[in-house]
């Protein structure tokens, strides 16, 4: 099992604070049956410049690194890069794709899409160097219309789903029926501590094959392999 979305690193964004809780959370995951996970801390152009984040986040990797013993799930790092207005045609942006793949994971805006905003998704995913995943697809539901969603998807655009979206007795439901409709590619815990927000991907599971059975988790599995393959 792949973790693709999780604020592991330490001292990086709001994930977590130290290398103490950084391991503490490698050691859930691993406990949880994650094999690997992408270390994505969020990633403002507005505040820094790609190489200067990338700076910062091979720091915050090698002191975590240093501490670590034993077998731990294997990091890949990425970032987690929220939509801005000229994303398309950033040459920089290849950077922050998710280590060993074409994987860009991109956290929209929280209002309703613009067609303009669509179209600069589109020209980015059109970009053989490039395969978009939007980051825990539910938390724009609300504010989207059907429409939009299917454009993305007829574009080929990929979606992440958080753990929580099937551990929640409100959301459950609708999380493993986009899943079984295919619209939902990939999961990620989004962990950012050991408390509120912590590994979450073996009780997602657990759901999943309850309310889907085990074939519900194929598609997952399929299309991670896919990935690392692309």
């Amino acid at each position: 099992m792949f973790d693709f979305h999780s604020h592991i690193l330490p001292g990086i964004d709001d994930g977590s604070a130290s290398v103490e809780e950084s391991l503490a959370l490698l050691e859930e995951s691993k406990r949880q049956g994650v094999d690997g996970l992408a270390a994505t801390p969020h990633f403002y152009v507005e505040q820094m410049a790609p190489e200067q984040f990338l700076k910062k986040r091979q720091l915050a990797y090698e002191k975590l690194k240093l501490h670590q013993k034993g077998e731990w799930p294997s990091i890949l790092l990425g970032a987690e890069v929220p939509y801005y207005d000229g994303i398309s045609r950033s040459e920089e942006i290849l950077k922050l794709r998710l280590e060993g793949t074409k994987v860009l994971l991109i956290e929209m805006p929280y209002r309703p899409w613009t067609q303009r905003i669509c179209e600069e998704l589109f020209i980015l995913n059109s970009r053989k160097e490039v395969i978009v995943l939007l980051a825990h697809i539910e938390r724009y539901l609300s504010f989207q219309k059907t429409e939009i969603l299917a454009q993305m998807r007829q574009q080929n655009i990929l979606f992440q789903a958080n753990g929580s979206f099937f551990l929640k007795r409100q959301t459950r439901k609708k999380a493993c029926k986009m899943l079984q409709n295919g619209l939902i590619d990939v999961l990620g815990s989004d962990c950012h501590n050991g408390k509120d927000r912590r590994p979450n991907l073996k009780e997602a599971q657990s759901v999943i094959i309850q309310m889907l059975g085990q074939n519900g988790l194929e598609r997952l599995f399929a299309q991670e392999k896919r990935l690392f393959k692309l």
